[in-house]
């Protein structure tokens, strides 16, 4: 069991209510399992310590399996597991002993992990470390200071802790953010637009020229940046330099913001002009950088990670070079990752063409491909592509209809939502993923890959409402959404496959445990606009 080491702390420091809440509900639910606390609870700083979102961060990143880690500023250890899982040992370090009681009783079944209460200096650790962790961490070392020199003596201190083949990894917010451009405000003084007026607070933000100068100074000779997004908290996307967004990307992003009432502008709206304008590397909500003595760092060059589901269904989709990889963020998702593989080889005994894969230690590997997903070409196709996408629409049917055998009607799952309506042919397992956005497509050729969803005895014709709905406002645009509705005889049933839909998407997503995020997740517009008046207001009084 996890190990607590309290001898080198002799002070105490004040806990708040939150705290002493978040410490009861890692009490009474021991099997760390807190959906019934967030689906109680509304509070930013539960969800943020509780909910397996934060897991994201490190989810998709390799160490070694021999790694030796310590993480310096664990709280009650949202990501301590996860490095756990990753790595042969970590040593979880809190200067709050209150925190590191928390984070001990919260992975007491595992067994390999200290925490330790105290300072860092105080504690004569007999080893160096292969990893070195500091979540938001560097900004409050020196209580805000403007001078980059502390922050550089800092992480040169922390060359004595770090093996010379070792990894240092820093995750915090970046000054220069788009967020704070769009009105979010100073994680340390509470500030609106965040440190860009020059306000510091408890902590200090820096751009990344300021963090290239800091390493420098520190004597890191090697770095690579991550950009999060929307920020380290609650990772959807990670980019690179390697690896940086297309500008239409922000479609898939949720932005988020528990305390939006200061927010002017949506974010999401601007990373197009941001991308396009190869301003996103400065411009990025927040950094992950990983730095050394050598360049031998992760592989990954771009992950898409999903947080917000069921737990066998986080998974991180990562490019490294000329391969795409499936990883478990959490060890349940092992079951995932072998049910998007047996549905693959199924697709494939069925005869249908799927993207090649091969399981490999506990990643599904699958090789990178130049051809764009069908979703995409919708997105940019004109009404010349007309008769193309019909024919790739067809062809998408006759896959559908391929990929399983047929039941009899008296099976069907979805009857009893509409029981006298022709729900047509009724399939052993539809494959809810064969829609575009999970189909590559090159001169009409159709190939599948990440099908991870099924459900048994399901209408055929459901898959391809789902085929069409998640592409409506394309297909709309091109003419073709009433066209396409009426040639699969999708029309009679819409309303009621578009509410089962909803339903099964809050069910999938877990709406039930994450509305609070969701709540955050949808910043008004209108609230938005309405901030843009009262700055409009205010400037145009006159001085007294």
């Amino acid at each position: 069991m996890a190990r607590l080491h309290t001898k080198f702390i002799n002070t105490s420091t004040p806990v708040s209510q939150v705290e002493q809440d978040i410490d009861h509900y890692i009490t009474v639910h021991a099997d760390g399992v807190y959906d019934e606390a967030l689906m109680a609870d509304n509070r930013w700083e539960v969800f943020l310590h509780l909910s397996d979102m934060r897991q994201a961060l490190f989810g998709w990143y390799d160490m070694p399996r021999d790694a030796d880690v310590l993480e310096i500023g664990c709280g009650f250890g949202a990501l301590t597991g996860v490095l756990a899982e990753r790595a042969a040992h970590v040593a979880a370090l809190d200067e709050s002993l209150f925190r590191a009681r928390a984070c001990a009783k919260r992975w007491s079944a595992k067994e390999n992990i200290d925490v330790y209460a105290g300072r860092l200096r105080d504690i004569p650790f007999p080893q160096r470390f292969d990893v070195l962790v500091l979540v938001d961490v560097l900004p409050r070392i020196a209580d805000g200071e403007k001078s980059l020199a502390p922050y550089a003596a800092y992480l040169k201190s922390l060359l004595d802790y770090l093996k010379p083949q070792g990894r240092l990894l820093l995750a915090m917010d970046n000054r220069l953010g788009l967020k704070f451009a769009c009105g979010a405000r100073d994680p340390y003084s509470d500030e609106l637009f965040g440190q860009l007026s020059g306000t510091v607070g408890a902590g200090r933000l820096f751009t990344k020229s300021e963090l290239l100068e800091i390493l420098s100074a520190a004597g890191f000779t090697h770095w690579k940046f991550y950009y999060p997004l929307p920020d380290y908290r609650l990772p959807q996307f990670v980019f690179t330099d390697a690896a940086l967004p297309e500008p239409w990307f922000s479609e898939a992003l949720l932005p988020y913001d528990p305390t939006p009432d200061t927010r002017v502008l949506p974010e999401g709206t601007l990373y197009a002009d941001i991308v396009q304008n190869n301003l996103f590397p400065a411009m990025a909500n927040s950094f992950l950088i990983e730095c050394g003595m050598t360049e031998d760092f992760c592989p990954t060059e771009l992950a898409s990670i999903a947080c917000d589901r069921a737990p066998e269904f986080n998974i991180a989709t990562c490019r490294e070079g000329g391969q795409f990889l499936k990883k478990p963020v959490m060890a349940s998702a092992m079951r995932g990752i072998h049910e998007i593989a047996k549905n693959l080889e199924t697709l494939r005994d069925r005869g249908l063409d799927v993207i090649p894969c091969e399981l490999r230690d506990g990643k599904l590997l699958m090789p990178r491909q130049d051809a764009p997903t069908m979703a995409s070409w919708l997105q940019t196709a004109t009404a010349k592509d007309r008769d193309a996408i019909l024919a790739a629409m067809e062809r998408l049917w006759a896959a559908i209809l391929q990929s399983s055998p047929p039941v009899p009607d008296t099976m069907n799952c979805m009857k009893k939502l509409d029981s006298k309506a022709d729900w047509g042919v009724i399939l052993e397992h539809a494959y809810l993923n064969m829609t575009p956005d999970n189909i590559f497509y090159q001169n009409g050729k159709l190939t599948f890959f990440n099908q991870g969803l099924s459900r048994k005895n399901c209408p055929a014709k459901y898959q391809m409402f789902l085929a069409v709905y998640d592409n409506a406002d394309a297909l709309s645009r091109l003419g073709l959404l009433d066209e396409l509705k009426e040639r699969y005889n999708l029309a009679p049933l819409w309303s009621t496959m578009d509410a089962a839909q909803r339903q099964n998407f809050a069910d999938f997503r877990r709406y039930d445990v994450y509305h609070r995020f969701y709540d955050w997740a949808a910043m008004s517009p209108t609230r938005m606009a309405k901030n843009r008046r009262i700055l409009k207001i205010i400037g145009n009084e006159e001085d007294e």
